[in-house]
C-alpha cells in the first residue's frame, strides 16, 4: 500500500513510485534457510519455475523503473516470484 500512496501523492511532482517484489532470493540474509535441505526443497516446489531467485534475476526489474520506457508506470509492485503469485 505504501507504494500504491507514494506513486498517488508523488505524481503531481513527476515522481514515479513502483516496487519490486521477490521471493526468496540467494543472499547472505537467508543461506541459512537456503542450505537446510527440507526448507529449500519445499519452497522449490512452491515456485512454478522451479528455483530461488538469484540477484542476477532482480537486475531487469530495476533496470525497467530506472529506465525510460517505465516513464509511465506508477504505482505497481512488479512480483519477481518465479509464478508464485500466478498460482494462488
Amino acid at each position: 500500500m505504501l507504494t500504491k500512496q507514494l506513486a498517488s501523492e508523488w505524481a503531481k511532482y513527476n515522481i514515479n513510485v513502483n516496487s519490486i517484489a521477490p521471493t526468496f532470493t540467494r543472499t547472505e540474509q537467508v543461506a541459512q534457510y537456503l542450505n537446510n535441505k527440507e526448507f529449500y526443497e519445499g519452497l522449490v516446489n512452491r515456485i512454478p519455475l522451479g528455483r530461488v531467485c538469484e540477484t542476477i534475476d532482480l537486475v531487469g526489474a530495476a533496470l525497467l523503473f530506472a529506465s525510460p520506457a517505465s516513464d509511465f508506470i506508477t504505482g505497481q509492485i512488479l512480483f519477481v516470484d518465479g509464478g508464485v503469485t500466478a498460482c494462488q
